[in-house]
């Protein structure tokens, strides 16, 4: 029991024998943690088949048919400007009011533009009693040939400035140019106006363009003349007539074509500009055609693409698609009936990933 404390009363009296110690602890310490065995790590296995459900290709009786949605735009619209400059005397462009083609919607000072026209005018016929008197005069060879040449054009351009100086006493009237109704006024009456100046948009409403944009499988069902039904959510159970008056030639980026589909805009059921429309083509006859559920497509329709699974595993396919409808797609090539498309999962897969199919009913074979 002395052994100890004596041992610390050495240790006491020579401070090297401890601080050797000390550090032989040390080094003791850290040699034990750098060669300890380490814990192995717990490695979680991946999930040897990946949980997804399934729906059969199946067939089905369909009529050729394609609608969609557009939009209203009237027959005509243009904005209208003032062509004479000055202070507008007065104003006839109420916003709603029907307007004839020809008919006066605001009148410009007109006074000096009336003056310059009688001056043109007194000129004009003024040239035209010299080339009557130079005509008989250059007959009975009283006067030079050049004389009576240099006459005629005096009266050419007299004619010429008459013609420039009534036209511009007409644009001292701002016309409807066409038959249709004023929508917008943009000046009143008193205000100066220069030339150029918009004054007012005016629309014809007669006829009604519906705008669609039709897919290139789907153009070959619009020629011009077609007759096609036109229905709208504002007038319910409603059907109207309406045929192809446009077809583009040229197709946008998203590979669509654009439409202009006419129609007579009834006097009781108005259509206005701005509203939607939907536009139905329908087939004759019926067929037997194959469909998949489109919450199969992996992608989008662009590049349409479906995981069959197959022996177990999950293929992934390309088909062309043709005919869309609201919650299937129809396939024109590349799948068969009766095989099993994933539809749900496929952020899971990839191409030759194991499956383990969930949700089936009983009696049902496992593809």
């Amino acid at each position: 029991m002395k052994i100890a404390p004596a041992i610390a009363q050495k240790l006491k009296e020579n401070k090297l024998i401890s601080v050797i110690l000390l550090m032989l602890l040390v080094l003791s310490l850290f040699w034990f943690f750098q060669h300890r065995e380490p814990k192995k790590a717990l490695v979680q296995k991946p999930l040897d088949l990946i949980p997804v459900t399934v729906a059969p290709v199946s067939k089905a009786a369909v009529r050729d048919s394609f609608n969609t949605v557009g939009t209203v735009e009237a027959f005509r619209e243009a904005d209208i400007f003032s062509e004479s400059a000055g202070q507008v005397r007065k104003e006839s462009a109420e916003p709603g009011v029907h307007k004839k083609v020809g008919d006066a919607l605001f009148i410009v000072d007109d006074e000096l533009a009336s003056s310059l026209q009688r001056k043109a005018d007194a000129h004009y016929r003024q040239t035209k009693r010299d080339v009557e008197r130079y005509k008989t005069l250059y007959a009975e060879g009283a006067v030079p040939l050049s004389a009576f040449e240099n006459v005629q054009l005096q009266n050419e351009e007299a004619e010429a400035e008459f013609v420039a100086a009534a036209r511009k006493l007409n644009d001292t009237k701002v016309k409807a140019p066409f038959t249709g109704t004023v929508t917008t006024r943009f000046v009143e009456q008193g205000e100066l106006l220069h030339e150029g100046v918009k004054v007012a948009h005016m629309v014809d409403m007669t006829k009604v363009k519906i705008i669609i944009f039709v897919p290139e499988r789907d153009i070959i069902k619009f020629s011009q003349g077609t007759m096609l039904t036109v229905t709208s959510d504002t007038y319910p159970g409603q059907r109207f007539s309406g045929r192809v008056s446009a077809v583009s030639d040229k197709s946008g980026r998203d590979h669509t074509y654009r439409v202009e589909v006419l129609l007579q805009n009834p006097q009781k059921t108005v259509f206005r500009s701005g509203m939607f429309a939907r536009v139905v083509t329908t087939g004759e006859g019926r067929r037997e055609a194959v469909f998949v559920p489109r919450i199969a497509l992996v992608s989008g329709i662009r590049k349409p693409e479906v995981f069959v699974v197959r022996n177990g595993k999950a293929v992934l396919t390309p088909f062309i698609a043709g005919m869309e409808l609201q919650k299937e797609l129809e396939v024109l090539d590349g799948l068969n009936v009766g095989e099993s498309v994933v539809t749900s999962g496929q952020t899971e897969l990839l191409n030759g990933s194991a499956v383990l199919v969930i949700g089936q009913k009983k009696g049902q074979i496992t593809p």
